[in-house]
């Protein structure tokens, strides 16, 4: 989810001679950015433009940390599709001893009518009975 506005996406309004009313791009200030400010700036105060800096940074952080986990898992997979390929049930615990984290994932497909979870190389499907099937994308 997205709660900042983009550095280009503040608001103008034009008045009668001219003059041009900007207010602040951080989402949920909506104040008029002085006139003596530079021409260039997109918030109102050194404030906002902090926190909309720190919420940027922790957005990209989140982000960098799905995608190291994401390789991490892929990385799980290929290890153990080199054992065990699509042709094997194998243990759930399997992955568990090596730390894969069942949350993180990019989408899903459906493969000869199950339900994938999709990774980078590989997708798996996790059963009731605690056993999963690798597959590779």
């Amino acid at each position: 989810m997205k709660d900042y506005i983009d550095k280009f996406a503040f608001i103008k309004l034009k008045t009668m001679d001219d003059h041009f009313f900007r207010f602040c791009a951080r989402a949920g200030c909506g104040k008029l950015i002085p006139p003596y400010k530079n021409g260039n700036t997109h918030y109102c105060s050194d404030e906002c433009y902090d926190e909309n800096k720190r919420i940027a940074a922790a957005e990209a952080g989140r982000k960098r940390a799905h995608q190291l986990i994401l390789v991490r898992n892929d990385d799980t997979l290929d290890e153990l599709f080199a054992l065990y390929q699509s042709k094997f049930y194998i243990s759930a615990k399997l992955l568990i001893d090596r730390g894969f984290n069942w949350d993180i994932h990019s989408g899903e497909t459906v493969i000869n009518g199950l339900v994938a979870k999709n990774l980078i190389r590989y997708g798996y499907t996790l059963f009731t009975n605690q056993t999963v099937q690798l597959w590779k994308l």
